[in-house]
């Protein structure tokens, strides 16, 4: 349609009319006509030119950590026989500036590649879109634009941080060396036991010195390792924290989650507000994280735990802020650590629940390192 240039200059012709008119000189009429022409030709140019450009657009990756750069791919294609007219795309990103590009004119059969960055430094789901295609002609009277790809979105996850799993029952780390879920039946790595050779066995397990000596075939037992069950609570309360702390809590959740899972452990996430999900799958590892990246603060000042978040789970972690007296409270008997993040933290905190673990984290502190001091461990860099 015409642009504010189209209007003046067909205004001008207008005007130009009636001068030739009013003082009769023929001249004007001929570059009053000339200019209207212009306008004329210049909007039907554009309404035929206005999909002549194909535009696809790729996310990769469509999920990421805070800090992490995906990439905003748009792919260009000509349709038509002629080259494409000169154009200007333009990309909006919620919570951030619109992309521009300006594409030059395209002969039919050569793609053109255009893209940008996005580095986004907020978990969350960024909206992408919607794309516009605004085409021009030469002398800027008309222009027309359209949608030229669907909208698109990027999960932000939280940031990761490298740090130990949560301690297991008698202080250790890691009692086994290796705790994947497909170690079942004779795939452990203790040695626990000698038994006579059963059809099916795997011939890999022969003990040969015991065979030896017996004359029967003699395969060894091992035994396989349990899967741990952590508990991770995170206390959504709004009143609890702020935005900067909240964000800081959601991160330890996140990195907490991810240490487990290296680790193998069936884990438990449960917020204040009630809703709870369980992990033992990788896929079930990748929902939670989905979940952490768009968890928000609830207006709910009690907590609807009941106790059952750590129901036979063999360690807890509680996650909240200044105000943790009700969170310690509501713990069931799993929990062994409560993570305060603040600098106030009530005294209530402390005294209701001598049994727990406290990990105060102050402000000018980072979970990783208050966390991995605690358990012994030095590791602080950043996934």
């Amino acid at each position: 349609m015409p642009t504010r240039s189209g209007f003046a200059a067909a205004l001008m012709g207008v005007l130009l009319i009636i001068a030739a008119k009013v003082f009769g000189i023929f001249e004007l009429y001929i570059v009053a006509v000339a200019i209207l022409v212009l306008v004329v030709a210049a909007v039907l140019w554009v309404v035929l030119n206005w999909r002549s450009i194909q535009v696809t657009r790729t996310v990769m990756p469509p999920r990421l950590h805070v800090g992490q750069s995906s990439a905003v791919t748009l792919d260009l294609h000509n349709r038509r026989w002629l080259a494409t007219p000169v154009a200007h795309i333009t990309d909006s990103v919620a919570g951030s500036i619109r992309a521009d590009a300006h594409i030059p004119p395209m002969r039919r059969g050569t793609p053109t590649k255009a893209g940008y960055r996005l580095t986004p430094d907020r978990r969350g789901r960024i909206d992408i879109g919607p794309m516009k295609t605004h085409v021009t002609d030469a002398f800027g009277l008309a222009r027309v634009t359209r949608t030229s790809a669907p909208d698109a979105s990027l999960l932000v996850l939280p940031r990761i941080d490298v740090v130990a799993p949560p301690q297991l029952p008698g202080g250790q780390m890691n009692p086994q060396p290796d705790r994947r879920a497909g170690r079942v039946g004779n795939q452990g790595e203790e040695f626990s036991a000698l038994r006579e050779y059963s059809i099916g066995d795997d011939l890999r397990k022969v003990h040969w010195p015991s065979t030896a000596r017996s004359g029967e075939l003699v395969v060894r037992t091992e035994e396989v390792p349990e899967h741990g069950r952590s508990a991770i609570v995170l206390d959504t309360r709004a009143h609890v924290a702020d935005e900067i702390t909240f964000e800081r809590m959601v991160s330890a959740a996140a990195s907490l989650v991810v240490a487990c899972r290296d680790r193998d452990d069936e884990v438990s996430l449960a917020f204040t507000d009630g809703q709870r999900f369980d992990a033992v799958a990788p896929h079930d590892f990748a929902a939670i994280l989905d979940r952490l990246a768009t968890v928000v603060q609830t207006p709910e000042r009690d907590i609807s735990l009941g106790g059952r978040q750590s129901s036979g789970a063999s360690t807890s972690v509680l996650l909240g802020g200044d105000d943790a007296g009700p969170l310690m409270r509501s713990a069931g008997a799993g929990a062994t650590t409560a993570v305060l993040f603040g600098d106030q933290i009530s005294q209530e905190s402390h005294t209701r629940r001598r049994s727990h673990r406290i990990l105060p984290v102050p402000l000018e502190s980072t979970f990783a390192m208050e966390w991995n001091r605690a358990n012994g461990r030095r590791a602080n860099s950043r996934r």
